[in-house]
């Protein structure tokens, strides 16, 4: 590759725009929705309930609002290929299924030696909110606290089939800072998260040649959960633009679109956008079907190794906390 192709790819990429298909549709989903834990912990009881949970289970620092997380590439990837390994190889644990530690596994994708690191994994639902929400937020084994962690500040997640993983870092923010972390569709509605100083100044659902202002639905203006209904033809490009008080501005993705309706190579990166919309949008928020695709499934059970049934199980880190230096 010569020197003029890898600047064109510098220029071309920005934060949330997917490379070699990482993240995926679903995966942006894992991420959307763990940061909704993580902005509105107390605020998800219904989907507690279906877990067997309820936030009186819940420590004071998890009841506590936390800043929602970047996507980190490499992490993503890694979290990919251990669902992958789990689910082509039959085995449910931390450690690869060839045993490979888990740490030396992360540390060949994600080269922050100075961050703490941790992992949850789960089986049994292909639905990425059931699994933050109903799964790994009611279990008592460092699931939540990894997922309500104030260490951590970036996150990938992968996902094969019903085998979910969710890699966790606090390292350094190489993909970038955007006050808009991660934006997902999900339920006929696009949902972004949105962590800043201040409530964004404007939170815009472009799809096509249509605008519509996101409205706010979960934690708080300057820290929570945005959402629109997206009601186009399958296909159309979409994406989410917004401004902060203080005069920045961009989308996510930065470059392109993610085509709705789609799950598997959704992202376009030179979609069309038209002329735009009129900005003004509706004011009364979106008619949104927040369930897509749940799943009751009939238990719960914490595993590191060992055969894996047919109900779901899930598995996390109780030491995911400590500061590890890695390979």
């Amino acid at each position: 590759m010569d020197l003029a192709t890898i600047a064109l790819m510098t220029v071309v990429t920005g934060y949330g725009d997917p490379v070699d298909g990482f993240p995926s549709a679903e995966e942006r989903q894992l991420v959307l929705w763990t940061n909704a834990a993580r902005v509105a912990p107390t605020e998800f009881k219904t989907e507690y309930t279906a877990g067997g949970c309820s936030t009186a289970d819940f420590s004071d620092d998890e009841k506590t609002a936390k800043a929602p997380l970047y996507v980190d590439l490499d992490l993503t990837e890694v979290a990919r290929v251990h669902s992958k390994d789990m689910r082509d190889n039959g085995c449910f644990q931390h450690e690869s299924c060839d045993g490979t530690d888990t740490w030396t596994r992360v540390g060949q994708y994600y080269h922050d030696a100075n961050s703490g690191l941790g992992e949850n994994i789960a089986y049994g639902t292909t639905d990425p909110k059931y699994a933050v929400l109903s799964m790994w937020m009611c279990s008592h084994s460092g699931h939540r606290a990894n997922i309500m962690s104030g260490g951590f500040n970036e996150m990938g997640g992968g996902m094969a089939s019903d085998y979910l993983t969710q890699d966790f870092a606090g390292g350094e923010l190489n993909e970038g800072d955007p006050p808009v972390r991660m934006a997902a569709e999900y339920g006929g509605a696009v949902w972004a998260d949105w962590g800043d100083s201040a409530a964004p100044d404007s939170l815009v659902l472009v799809a096509g040649d249509s605008e519509t202002d996101l409205s706010f639905e979960y934690g708080a203006s300057d820290n929570g959960i945005y959402a629109a209904a997206l009601e186009v033809d399958e296909g159309t490009p979409w994406r989410v633009e917004w401004s902060t008080k203080g005069g920045d501005s961009g989308s996510f993705p930065a470059t392109g679109g993610f085509l709705s309706g789609t799950s598997k190579d959704d992202y376009d990166a030179g979609a069309d956008f038209g002329d735009g919309g009129s900005g003004s949008g509706s004011g009364d928020g979106p008619d949104i079907d927040g369930s897509d695709g749940v799943i009751k499934l009939p238990e719960l059970m914490c595993a590191t190794s060992g055969d894996v049934s047919a109900v779901a199980a899930l598995a996390g880190l109780a030491l995911a906390l400590r500061r590890r230096s890695r390979r």
